[in-house]
């Protein structure tokens, strides 16, 4: 704007007065992401997966800080001061449950009293595990119908810390799972021409129970013998995975992104398949990066798998 030819008879003092209050109206706008000025309700999400949930669901009404990043295994992460600066502020807290964030615990004491804590796997019955600690598979997200459980969750956790926005959250929550069965469909099209016989998985960690289920895929086994990525295999184990894809014909391990594929190269190698080490299980991608969001990251499993197999 051209403050000269708009107001040519105003002293420069008060030139200077209209653009400072211009810029201060800008700077509001950016500091909020919401156009329509409102403040808006910090939140703070652990897994990459609620971020990326509660971003849909919240829309402009939320700004979402998340704890977990590309770089950082859900399993095995460990809280920091900037953790707990985050939840300081948060009036909403957002965790998986089933023990995968247990360390979050750590961090509830520097929540605000009155933060609205919202369990994403509350209500949804876990697959069953026998790993101690855990009271089932925590990997819910996997399944489309059991991620929409999860907006359901976070979309009554938003409305209870800002009920002037319930009918916003469970529009959006709405639009979400719709996508999710978009994305559904296409990952069965994606698998339709490979015979159900043909999609045997191997992977890192026991992650995709979930996504098996869902999209009729047999789960042979994983190198680490666990839902997480913490448990060391004893010989005997590894012995018998590797007995396992060469009697079943499985021609490649998958491994994934946040996860060193060392022991999955090894294991390979004494089998006689590969190792592919594109799957997104506990974090998403890159910003940028075809994993950048939930339904990316699920559509770049389904594809990685899908031409493995086709190639086997």
């Amino acid at each position: 704007m051209r403050i000269r030819r708009l107001f040519p008879y105003l002293a420069v003092g008060a030139v200077l007065t209209v653009v400072a209050l211009f810029a201060s109206a800008c700077d509001s706008s950016d500091d909020t992401g919401d156009t329509s000025g409102a403040e808006t309700i910090p939140l703070v999400a652990t897994t990459m997966q609620l971020q990326d949930f509660a971003r849909q669901v919240g829309g402009d009404r939320v700004s979402v800080a998340g704890i977990l990043g590309p770089s950082d295994e859900p399993h095995e992460y460990e809280p920091t001061p900037d953790d707990a600066d985050a939840l300081s502020s948060a009036r909403v807290v957002i965790e998986n449950g089933a023990n995968l964030d247990e360390w979050l615990s750590d961090l509830q004491a520097n929540a605000p009293d009155d933060a609205v804590r919202v369990t994403a796997v509350e209500g949804i019955a876990l697959l069953p595990t026998e790993e101690e600690g855990f009271p089932g598979d925590p990997h819910v997200w996997h399944d489309p119908t059991l991620a929409g459980q999860m907006i359901d969750n976070i979309a009554a956790g938003l409305s209870e810390a800002d009920p002037d926005g319930a009918d916003i959250y469970a529009a959006n929550a709405d639009r979400y799972k719709a996508e999710l069965q978009e994305m559904a469909a296409t990952i069965e099209g994606i698998f339709a021409p490979i015979p159900v016989e043909r999609r045997l998985l191997v992977t890192s960690h026991d992650a995709f129970g979930y996504f098996a289920r869902a999209y009729r895929v047999t789960q042979v086994g994983t190198v680490l013998p666990s839902v997480t990525t913490e448990t060391e295999p004893s010989a005997k184990q590894i012995q018998a995975l590797i007995n396992e894809i060469r009697e079943s014909g499985v021609t490649v391990i998958f491994t994934e992104e946040a996860v060193d594929p060392r022991l999955e190269r090894q294991v390979a190698k004494e089998a006689g398949a590969t190792v592919n080490a594109s799957l997104y299980a506990d974090v998403l991608g890159e910003p940028g990066s075809e994993g950048e969001t939930f339904i990316g990251a699920e559509l770049a499993n389904a594809r990685a798998m899908a031409e493995a197999w086709s190639a086997s």
